[in-house]
């Protein structure tokens, strides 16, 4: 692979991976919108910026769709269960199921097995 090519890839992998993080962060506001009585100022902002995220996730996945076939800009947002997760355990104390392991456990194979076939 050139230079030029990998560097090209990176970009495209940090850009899929930034987007995922934002679209994940929509769930995370939309999570501490739901811990404030409906039409609070609280529930407002944290709403607002959910929807903000989503927005931007947005725009971003129209970018990488003209970098990327469907196929596998697609797949890869199975990454999006395993960092709602992950902020589920480190931001509400949430406890992590054998299902939620085994589930990320066959995200990740399944991503590492198509991943393979584009080489």
């Amino acid at each position: 692979m050139t230079e030029k090519k990998r560097s090209g890839r990176s970009r495209v992998l940090i850009l899929l991976s930034l987007s995922l993080v934002i679209q994940s962060l929509s769930s995370v506001f939309i999570k501490y919108a739901g811990l404030y009585e409906t039409l609070s100022k609280e529930f407002i902002i944290f709403y607002v910026l959910a929807v903000g995220c989503l927005g931007i996730f947005a725009i971003m996945w129209q970018v990488l769709l003209e970098m990327i076939p469907l196929t596998t800009a697609y797949l890869r947002k199975g990454i999006l269960y395993i960092l709602i997760l992950i902020w589920s355990v480190i931001l509400f104390q949430e406890h992590v199921t054998w299902n939620n392991i085994i589930g990320s456990m066959i995200i990740i194979v399944g991503i590492s097995i198509h991943g393979m076939d584009e080489h």
